[in-house]
């Protein structure tokens, strides 16, 4: 994320607010990842009961750190399958 033509925005995350920096291109994508991170730690403490905003972040980015891992493995694995592919598409040639 450069910050070339940066602003700030402005985001609420579990009735606080905080800024950020980023470019004019990625603030809308970081509004919504705020939005998402918000709905996920508002759940997490609906669900669990526990009124623990740290603990409710905590749960949030390992659950989102997670999903991350599980798809950059995918990714890779898709990527594997391509490079297979193309080399038996080579050879065929």
């Amino acid at each position: 994320m450069s910050l070339e033509g940066s602003k700030g925005i402005s985001v609420e995350i579990m009735g606080k607010q905080h800024q950020f920096a980023c470019s004019d291109e990625d603030a809308e994508d970081l509004r919504q990842a705020a939005r998402k991170l918000a709905l996920m730690c508002d759940d997490i403490k609906k669900n669990t009961g526990d009124a623990n905003s740290e603990r409710a972040l905590l749960v949030a980015s390992i659950n989102l750190s997670y999903s991350l891992l599980v798809a950059n493995n995918k990714i890779d694995q898709y990527q594997q399958g391509q490079s297979a592919l193309i080399s038996t598409l080579k050879s065929a040639l």
